[in-house]
């Protein structure tokens, strides 16, 4: 579904209280602080991507800060920022950068920040549940506030497979179709964030995050498998248990909690684009849960509604 906002038909002096609420049902709550007390213009496309949500903006002047009384960690979001016309400034956990045309950073909900560019200014951006992107690439706290490169390489794809996407929407698409270009747009844009340099920072953490990568992928692959368990991912990937319980251990997670989270997260991929004949039932098996009960209850538990939820109106 595409929407549009703009400040062009608002009364005069109107158009700061109608972007702030225009901001806040599209991202989350921001205190916006306006360069020009006078006049403001500003313009808003968005997309409906079912897991994700693709925006277009273009305004005046502004700085947006994200107050700590705006944090909510029960509803993790990731901003990614691509700026089209100039450049952004952005801080967040004791990191500041100046994002220019040609690269992309992202910003984290569940902590305050301060966003703002000085003057008029265009910038996709794109709304990920952190949940999605941590089960690509870990805890996406590592990647805010620095500056991605994509003007070439896997950062170039994800720009450009972003901006495709938009004019696809004029097509009569299917909700599972729509649902198959949000994910992998996410896709590319953890594959273009493992690749920067700033991800690896020194020697031992490239070797976790190598056996890390190769664990994700075993687990992938055999995510259908319901006796799937820590013994048979260690084996799997010729390391120890040990090793691999120390592994996750920085995570703040189990092996066996990740591996549930890994299962709920793709369900919820999957039912955003299943179609009427796929059952809950079979998703469920799917992603190896062998109960179905069980699964309706950790999945309302993770995500705050039922998978039936998703299911509705997807007709094909």
């Amino acid at each position: 579904m595409h929407q549009k906002f703009s400040t062009q038909d608002v009364p005069f002096h109107h158009e700061f209280g109608h972007w702030r609420e225009v901001i806040a049902d599209a991202y989350f709550n921001l205190q916006l602080s306006f360069q020009d007390a006078q006049s403001f213009n500003g313009q808003l496309d968005t997309w409906d991507l079912n897991s994700a949500q693709l925006s277009r903006l273009e305004s005046s002047a502004l700085r947006y800060r994200r107050l700590r009384q705006h944090c909510n960690l029960q509803d993790r979001q990731v901003l990614v920022t691509v700026p089209i016309k100039s450049d952004v400034e952005f801080s967040q956990l004791g990191r500041t950068t100046r994002c220019a045309p040609g690269q992309f950073l992202i910003e984290l909900s569940e902590e305050p920040y301060q966003f703002e560019h000085g003057q008029q200014n265009a910038m996709w951006v794109l709304k990920v549940p952190a949940a999605a992107l941590k089960a690509r690439i870990g805890e996406p706290s590592r990647f805010c506030a620095r500056q991605y490169d994509c003007t070439q390489g896997v950062g170039r794809l994800f720009t450009d497979y972003l901006q495709l996407m938009t004019q696809q929407f004029d097509a009569p698409h299917a909700s599972r179709v729509v649902s198959l270009m949000g994910t992998q747009l996410v896709d590319l844009l953890a594959v273009s964030l493992q690749q920067h340099p700033d991800a690896l920072q020194s020697l031992t953490s490239a070797v976790r995050d190598a056996h890390l990568a190769r664990i994700e992928a075993h687990v992938r692959h055999h995510l259908c498998d319901p006796s799937l368990s820590p013994d048979h991912i260690a084996q799997g990937c010729g390391i120890s248990l040990r090793y691999l319980h120390m592994l996750f251990r920085e995570t703040g997670q189990s092996v066996s909690q990740w591996i549930r989270d890994l299962r709920l997260q793709s369900a919820h991929e999957l039912l955003s684009g299943a179609v009427a004949t796929k059952s809950i039932a079979q998703i469920a098996y799917t992603v190896g849960f062998g109960d179905q009960a069980q699964f309706s209850h950790a999945f309302r538990k993770k995500f705050g509604h039922p998978p039936s939820d998703l299911l509705r109106g997807k007709k094909g």
